[in-house]
């Protein structure tokens, strides 16, 4: 497993790179946790704690590979429709998928929008049919137990990401059929983003009703202040999310049509292919404070190093590290030509991880865009037309 930025990266599938945020390692624990000391002993009891630690985790992994599983369709569906998808992320509140941009019409959004609800029910009609078929008499209570527990916890799952409310699957359904009937993405996704705030209003206050209901009940009310917080918590993250949504379209519209030619910088500080990276550290990154360069052999551009793929070198290991072998080589992927659109140069940034890429012409180096070049652009032109 490899550790990048604030997760782990813990294998690709389809050509998808799956990555486990921290938080997904306390939210795996919580749930076996509470398996493991509530579901499993009440219902069969005079096991052994070993017993039902392990069926707490296994139970607990399975759910998650069912969460992965939801968003694999939905990132399946986007790559075959022509939609490059980064990475998926099993985080605290489940897993999303990086879809690195908006589908180009109302039927596309709807078909990847439906493929995650679609494969939910698909699996919670799978469990709970063997669920029947065991029986209550079943010689295996334990594994009837967590196939029960999985049956219910992808149907709830399905429930949820059906409210017609952005970030979650409905809202996206929500979205697509305005888009269609009204031919606006911005519009549509005003109304999606506004009917996931709603939505984030609602569970807040369910929320605060559960922890005020536990204070005013007493001690046989206080286990509802768990579910009281957890509704809080989601709400806050939907109501994000949501805003994010909207904000993210606006850019997009705002930065359509900009060409990368107006904003690269023309004269970019270039590195020699055959330095160390100690000596990159100490030319470079130290006396001109850029985080990533483009690499040249002599005229001829070869890739871009930066902070970041330098500290995945070992720290005993610079000053016998070439910047060749560091730098990640330069492909249609990383660069870029000036007549390319700035939402171009944001989606390859996200592909790639690197904050600065570079802009080509007829093979030679005439260029760098950088995040920030785009940030400023985008600030300035908002406060101009604002």
């Amino acid at each position: 497993m490899l550790r990048r930025g604030r997760g782990i990266s813990l294998f690709t599938l389809f050509g998808i790179r799956i990555v486990a945020d921290y938080s997904w390692f306390l939210i795996v624990a919580l749930i076996a946790t509470s398996l493991a000391v509530g579901w499993f002993p009440t219902a069969i009891p005079h096991r052994t704690e070993l017993a039902y630690a392990l069926l707490g985790l296994i139970t607990a992994l399975f759910f998650f590979a069912s969460v992965l599983v939801h968003e694999l369709a939905h990132s399946v569906v986007a790559v075959r429709s022509g939609i490059p998808v980064r990475k998926i992320t099993l985080f605290l509140f489940g897993g999303v998928a990086e879809i690195m941009r908006e589908p180009a019409d109302a039927g596309t959004e709807l078909r990847v929008a439906l493929a995650g609800p679609v494969t939910s029910a698909a699996i919670a009609a799978v469990l709970w049919t063997a669920y029947a078929l065991m029986g209550s008499a079943s010689a295996r209570p334990g594994l009837r137990l967590a196939i029960q527990y999985l049956a219910m916890a992808n149907t709830v799952l399905l429930a949820f990401n059906l409210l017609p409310g952005l970030p979650l699957d409905g809202g996206r359904v929500l979205r697509a059929l305005i888009w269609r009937a009204r031919g606006s993405l911005r519009r549509a996704t005003r109304a999606a983003s506004m009917a996931g705030k709603v939505i984030a209003g609602l569970l807040a206050l369910a929320g605060v009703g559960f922890v005020v209901m536990a204070f005013l009940m007493g001690v046989q009310a206080r286990e509802a202040i768990i579910p009281g917080l957890w509704f809080i918590f989601i709400a806050l993250f939907l109501r994000q999310a949501a805003d994010s949504s909207y904000r993210q379209v606006l850019v997009r519209e705002a930065l359509a049509g900009v060409a990368i030619s107006s904003v690269m910088v023309t004269d970019p500080v270039s590195v020699p292919s055959d330095i160390t990276l100690s000596d990159l550290i100490e030319r470079y990154l130290l006396r001109h404070h850029y985080t990533a360069y483009p690499v040249v052999d002599g005229d001829v551009p070869l890739g871009v190093v930066s902070v970041a793929l330098v500290k995945s070198v070992p720290r005993d290991r610079w000053r016998s590290t070439t910047v060749s072998q560091a730098m990640r080589p330069l492909t249609d992927d990383i660069a870029l030509a000036p007549e390319d659109t700035l939402p171009t140069a944001i989606g390859k940034m996200s592909a790639s991880g690197l904050t600065k890429l570079p802009v080509m012409r007829d093979g030679r180096l005439i260029g760098v865009v950088t995040k920030r070049d785009i940030a400023t652009y985008l600030e300035i032109r908002s406060d101009l037309t604002g």
